[in-house]
């Protein structure tokens, strides 16, 4: 049996539904509905080991179910229907469709206990309704959704799994009988609801075994660090993060990761730093004092090849920094300078030297930007451009800006700079997949192969340290006038927090005087009392709001091996990797899975949600972070690799209840250990009194 999903679907161009085979990186085939040519064997093989069917009505279905479920009956293979109209051969009866707004979603006991399966929460979360897509009109265009009374069926076992706070019925079911099919009447539009479904129709009808890979990556990048950025513009309002303030970040780090986020998070903050204001804070040799502004002004502009560019910064200059008088001058630096322990707090990158706009710059000046930040970073400086805290390849440039010029890209590539960030907010520098990265080419700037990871910009404005300096900014923005902070935050979390449903990693974007926290009043959230500044918040605030969904470590990835995990999904859509499943007919036992590239080699993961692990020796390794269920990762060529389980796997089978298994090891063994010397000993005076 193939592992690929066959998605079929009479949705229209709104649709989610492949954005989740996407998230986690499966084979999927899509079909259009409707159609009268569906091929699902092949030379005694099946072709697909999971079907999805999306907004069929009820003829659609009538056309296709008769073969569809033939299949199922003789491969076992397991259907998700995705507000299709209700079918009476299911017993669903009586629906009513409508747009309602005012219909809740709760998932049922049942649904919860599906949800704790996948590592998944959703107890006690009102699921908000979307009906509504804005059409290029400013329109709204309406999507429907069902809601579905409990079937009375002698054919199949009715499981709810999702219903409706408001009305006595249903929008989520199991049926299981000679065939086992899931059901979800929610529009399968941009949504909580949708995402959060999507994750428990996917591995349901996959029986938890994935040819993919799902994690969390939480990455939070400081632009900025050592510039003191002026609030508004405005002088005399300069903040520049204390040694404190990084003191009180490296404790609360190592607090939230161990205690307030899932188990096996490991979690830092990334620096993008800015060489040139260690000189100027410290007052010490040259540095340039000109406009940052581009000439161009215009983001898009590709920068002709054959215009120089700006030259603000001369030929030659001293560079030859006295490491002494910067550490007396600035003593943010000296904290920093080859204090291993305090690098090894976070993970470091360069953000240019004096955080010029690269938009129009000429080779000149950009080289400058980069070797001389890397200088400052390398020794007898900072000291930590050799260590494992730092991405050499990586950069965050000032105002996302030089990728559209060649001259830039250029430098970049002299420089070992090989990845940057993008903006989400920005068409031009944001990919149409956001799984993958947005890869330059001489059209769009000249330059090829330059790589550009998503990244989210938050509403924690870039020259705001403090909640009343963004409330502000907000207003005078033409904002809500009335909001409060709590709201404010609020939004911004709700507005973000989906990205990790979608299992985005784009990081996200804050600033150096997002950092305040040494004299801001102390808070409490969600019980934790604390000196918290405005990074700190948002991010406390949405690992809880993250968590009400799903309970998946939280990973931070330093820049240069986030690109890697990019770049990745680049080579196993290249390689075009193949997965079979070899089942036992009369067992079902799976014997092995051959997993093999149609051209190349690549690295690819295999994921189950099921009672087993990998066998090490059939794969390259195998990654499983705190109680996550084991990825396996095989290195694949055009010669099949024999994927093996530790025990016996039935493919029908998921009985995997998603309960913690301990084995007796670490500080547990060392206990058992501890109590059987005691028992002894007791023992052993018991024995001698009765002697």
């Amino acid at each position: 049996m193939n592992m690929e999903t066959l998605y079929l679907t009479n949705a229209d161009k709104n649709s989610v539904v492949n954005n989740m085979f996407d998230a986690y990186g499966m084979n999927y085939k899509t079909v259009r509905l409707p159609s009268t040519d569906i091929v699902l064997e092949k030379d005694n093989v099946a072709l697909y080991n999971a079907i999805v069917i999306e907004d069929a009505t009820k003829d659609i279905l009538a056309s296709i179910k008769p073969q569809i479920e033939a299949y199922q009956k003789k491969y076992n293979v397991r259907v998700a229907y995705l507000n299709c109209e209700p079918d009476v051969s299911f017993g669903f009866n009586n629906a009513v469709k409508t747009v309602d707004e005012r219909d809740i979603y709760q998932l049922t006991e049942e649904g919860l206990k599906l949800a704790n399966k996948y590592q998944m929460n959703g107890k006690d979360v009102d699921f908000i309704p979307s009906t509504c897509v804005v059409n290029a009109t400013g329109q709204c265009d309406a999507y429907y959704h069902y809601r579905v009374p409990l079937p009375i069926s002698n054919n199949y076992e009715v499981i709810p799994i999702l219903k409706y706070k408001n009305v006595p019925d249903f929008a989520g079911y199991i049926m299981k009988g000679e065939t086992e099919s899931i059901h979800f009447f929610v529009p399968n539009i941009e949504s909580m609801i949708t995402y959060f479904t999507g994750h428990l129709w996917l591995s349901w009808v996959n029986y938890g075994i994935i040819d993919g890979f799902r994690r969390l990556y939480f990455g939070i990048q400081i632009d900025d660090f050592f510039i003191n950025n002026p609030f508004n513009y405005t002088k005399g309002t300069e903040y520049r993060s204390s040694i404190q303030d990084m003191k009180n970040i490296v404790e609360w780090q190592k607090e939230i990761t161990k205690q307030r986020m899932p188990n096996g998070s490991d979690f830092k903050i990334e620096l993008a730093f800015n060489g040139m204001f260690v000189l100027i804070y410290a007052n010490h040799k040259q540095y340039i004092d000109q406009p940052y502004e581009d000439p161009k002004n215009h983001y898009t502009y590709v920068f002709p090849m054959e215009e120089e560019g700006t030259h603000k910064w001369p030929e030659t200059f001293d560079s030859d920094w006295d490491d002494a008088a910067l550490r007396k001058g600035d003593k943010l630096y000296d904290f920093v300078a080859k204090n291993t322990e305090i690098q090894d707090n976070f993970y470091w990158l360069t953000h240019t030297f004096s955080h010029h706009n690269l938009n129009s710059a000429s080779f000149h000046d950009a080289d400058v930007e980069i070797s001389y930040n890397v200088k400052m970073a390398k020794e007898p400086y900072l000291g930590m451009y050799d260590r494992p805290c730092f991405s050499q390849n990586s950069i965050v440039c000032p105002e996302i800006s030089g990728m559209h010029n060649g001259h830039t890209l250029e430098a970049f590539k002299k420089n070992n700079i090989l990845y940057g960030v993008g903006d989400n907010s920005r068409p031009d520098v944001c990919p149409e997949n956001f799984y993958f990265p947005l890869v330059t080419n001489k059209t769009t700037s000249n330059f090829d192969g330059f790589y550009i990871i998503p990244r989210q910009p938050t509403e924690m404005y870039w020259d705001c340290s403090l909640p009343e300096q963004i409330l502000t900014l907000y207003k005078e923005r033409g904002g809500n006038s009335t909001i409060d902070w709590t709201s404010f935050v609020r939004k911004d979390i709700e507005n973000s927090v989906k990205n990790f449903l979608k299992l985005r990693h784009d990081p996200y974007m804050f600033h150096e005087g997002n950092l305040r926290n040494e004299d801001v009043p102390e808070i409490e959230i969600n019980g934790v009392k604390g000196k918290f500044g405005l990074m700190q918040e948002w991010v406390e605030k949405m690992v809880v709001e993250i968590r009400k969904y799903l309970e998946w470590p939280l990973i931070t990835k330093k820049m240069d091996d986030l690109a890697q995990t990019y770049i990745l999904r680049i080579n196993q859509k290249e390689c075009e990797p193949k997965y079979t499943m070899v089942i036992d007919d009369k067992t079902l036992k799976i014997s092995e899975i051959k997993v093999s590239s149609t051209k190349g080699s690549c690295k690819v993961p295999l994921f189950a949600i099921r009672d087993t692990q990998f066998e090490k020796s059939s794969v390259a390794t195998i990654e499983q972070v705190g109680d996550e269920p084991p990825t396996a990762w095989i290195d694949a060529t055009t010669e099949p690799k024999s994927v093996k389980f530790v025990n016996d796997l039935q493919w029908n089978s998921d009985d995997y209840t998603g309960d913690k298994k301990y084995s007796i090891s670490g500080s547990i063994k060392q206990s058992l250990v501890g109590f059987r010397t005691v028992l002894i000993f007791v023992c052993s005076i018991l024995l001698m009194n009765f002697i």
